[in-house]
């Protein structure tokens, strides 16, 4: 079973990612409970545009551990590529709960904040990305334009 498990990662890095899902299903008959399995199934999924069969996997991850960190971020990805804002924020609120130095949750909770018109909160999120890692290109890019966005208003 490793060797399909890893068959479905290196596919999954060369973003053949139905192949990829493939191999993650064939591990998943015989052991339905394989974490790594499911989430790695779950992030082809996203890549695939798959939402929310993503999110249903990124969800049984973490029935099994809830602070599974990155599944709590992908899973709010998936929520803000679907329009649930809200929902993405609490994703990201979570992994920010045991990680509060999270870059990606960070960036991304300023992203949904910014979707949302809270200009002021997301700025927050920003600057603390910053503070992190002041050479963050894309932090600095999405908090660039929301200043711009916010004075053209």
């Amino acid at each position: 079973m490793d060797a399909i498990f890893d068959k479905g990662a290196a596919l999954g890095e060369l973003e053949k990612n139905e192949e990829s899902i493939a191999c993650y299903d064939k591990v998943l008959k015989i052991y339905p409970n394989h974490i790594d399995a499911i989430f790695n199934k779950g992030v082809a999924l996203a890549r695939l545009g798959k939402q929310e069969d993503a999110i249903a996997c990124y969800d049984k991850v973490l029935e099994f551990n809830p602070n599974h960190i990155t599944a709590s971020a992908n899973k709010g990805v998936a929520l803000a590529r679907l329009g649930k804002q809200e929902d993405a924020i609490a994703c990201y609120d979570k992994v920010l709960e045991i990680n509060p130095n999270h870059m990606n949750a960070l960036s991304n909770k300023g992203i949904a904040l910014g979707f949302l018109d809270k200009y002021e909160e997301a700025i927050v999120c920003y600057d603390k990305a910053l503070e992190i890692n002041p050479n963050n290109s894309d932090v600095i890019a999405n908090l660039v334009a929301l200043k711009i966005y916010t004075e053209l208003k």
